[in-house]
């Protein structure tokens, strides 16, 4: 649990002054003036106490203001993965030879609207960071989980989580794994824990159960405070330096949801209900830019067991529309994108296996349609044309015989020829499968969080980091699992530092 915010109280001329310069900013009569302190952070979540804690290691007198009783956003309640690269000690412990230009080539061409200096930045100093997750005590080891899995249950560390190995990528870089997990199962709870547990250590003030509702500006436009409700009042907290948004994305809203694919009826928000774009809504009423809101991330695993990748996906058409072994969230675009969002997953008797997510998680269902003898019955059960599916069962078998996918590319080691009795065919429809999103939309902000009008200036005194303020993680299809995390707390911590060296503006 954290420490419960104090004001600090002095009679010193220097604290007189700014309080009376905050009074000024305020809207009258609405509102009581609580306290000043250098830095205001509106979230707690993995950004947030990121930022906190490099704030305040900088030595700035940080406040955070969080919704929630216990904070943790969506990082807590995440899976815990996080992308990292370029040689941590899992991936030399296992004979993965990373390094930062061979991370940002990938990274470069998997999202390329992504701002390149903050891939630079990321991969360069990845190793860093690692170095600097570990010095919270979080759990990592040197243990490499082998199989295709989109979140391990063991504690191994390190995975695959991306698209490095699928194609188009090993031709502009080296597949290596990047997902880092410290520990068990499901495990944002462990990396946010760890994160408050330092936030505490430093002694930053946090206000719970409080809600920001406006930004405070001086008459130069400079966002010098915030206003929030708490225990049915309004009160004002005066920044010296600047505001910090740290408050996750926007799933839930559904206004800003309507731009997305999280609007397809069937998708579900994934984030935790605080998820609803305030923090969005309070950077647009300062004059702030408002970028990639027509992204998400829309994901349905159908493995494991990693034996079905080896199946084909097809449509209601009969036809294979993606190569099956790319990263889920690539897929699940994929199928969104087929008439009426229909996907039948076909494989056969050697490579069959009910979908683990079910097991995982019991209102997740990837329902098995049926088992067949022959090519003809399936297609007539799934309402195909027998001819097509049989002519895309053929052109693969071809392929996977001569180990090479001409038509979606496919790599080898996932090819295998559809041919021992009974075949099976698993429902990855939209309406039918379980497909859950995460909003990629939010404030635009430089390489340090500062965030940007939409002319390229800077909001003076304001600033941005985690899910609502997208760097690298900017096209969905292209996810790889960690990158929110990894970016949240990576940013935030830059974000925190950069508004630590602001000088007053009161």
């Amino acid at each position: 649990m954290w420490k419960s915010a104090k004001a600090r109280s002095t009679n010193n001329e220097d604290w007189n002054k700014d309080m009376a310069k905050i009074e000024a900013a305020m809207d009258a009569g609405k509102a009581e003036l609580s306290e000043i302190a250098d830095v205001i952070i509106v979230g707690l979540g993995g950004a947030g106490a990121s930022a906190a804690i490099a704030a305040a290691e900088a030595g700035a007198d940080v406040v955070v203001i969080e919704r929630t009783t216990g904070g943790g956003g969506s990082t807590a309640v995440s899976g815990g993965i996080i992308y990292l690269g370029g040689g941590t000690s899992p991936q030399v412990a296992n004979g993965f030879s990373d390094t930062p230009n061979n991370m940002a080539r990938y990274l470069k061409a998997a999202q390329p609207r992504a701002n390149a200096d903050k891939i630079d930045l990321y991969c360069q100093d990845s190793l860093a960071h690692y170095d600097w997750l570990i010095s919270l005590g979080m759990p990592f080891n040197d243990r490499f989980y082998p199989e295709k899995h989109f979140q391990p249950m063991t504690d191994d560390t390190l995975l695959e989580s991306g698209n490095e190995a699928a194609y188009p990528f090993p031709d502009v870089a080296n597949p290596m794994p990047r997902g880092h997990k410290p520990g068990a199962g499901y495990a944002g709870h462990i990396v946010f824990d760890h994160l408050l547990a330092r936030v505490n250590a430093l002694g930053v003030r946090i206000i719970p159960d409080a809600t920001v509702n406006a930004l405070v500006r001086n008459e130069s436009g400079a966002v010098v405070g915030v206003q929030y409700r708490s225990e049915g009042r309004n009160a004002v907290i005066g920044a010296r330096k600047a505001v910090l948004l740290s408050t996750g994305g926007a799933e839930w809203n559904p206004d800003i949801a309507a731009a997305s694919l999280l609007s397809r009826e069937g998708v579900v928000p994934l984030g935790v209900p605080t998820a609803d774009g305030s923090g969005i809504a309070l950077g647009e009423s300062v004059g702030a830019a408002v970028v990639n809101l027509d992204q998400c991330i829309v994901t349905s695993p159908f493995y494991p067991p990693e034996s079905l990748i080896k199946g084909i996906l097809v449509n209601v058409e009969g036809k294979r529309f993606v190569a099956e072994d790319v990263y889920h969230s690539r897929s699940s675009h994929a199928v969104l994108d087929q008439p009426g969002g229909k996907a039948y997953l076909i494989c056969d008797n050697r490579n069959f296996g009910r979908p683990l997510l079910g097991e995982l998680h019991a209102e997740v269902k990837h329902e098995v349609v049926g088992a067949w003898d022959n090519i003809p019955e399936m297609a007539m059960d799934l309402g195909m044309s027998a001819d097509v599916l049989e002519k895309t069962i053929t052109d693969y078998n071809h392929y996977a015989a001569n180990g090479k996918d001409e038509e979606f590319h496919k790599q080898p080691k996932w090819l295998d020829p559809i041919l021992e009795v009974p075949f099976g065919a698993i429902d990855c429809s939209v309406d039918s499968a379980y497909y859950a999103g995460l909003s990629l939309g939010g404030l635009d902000t430089d390489v340090d969080g500062q965030v940007l009008r939409p002319d390229g200036s800077a909001v003076p005194g304001l600033f941005a980091a985690g899910q609502m303020a997208p760097s690298i993680a900017i096209e969905g299809a292209a996810y790889a699992s960690g990158l929110l995390v990894g970016t949240a707390t990576f940013f935030g911590r830059r974000a925190g530092a950069a508004v630590a060296r602001q000088t007053s503006r009161l």
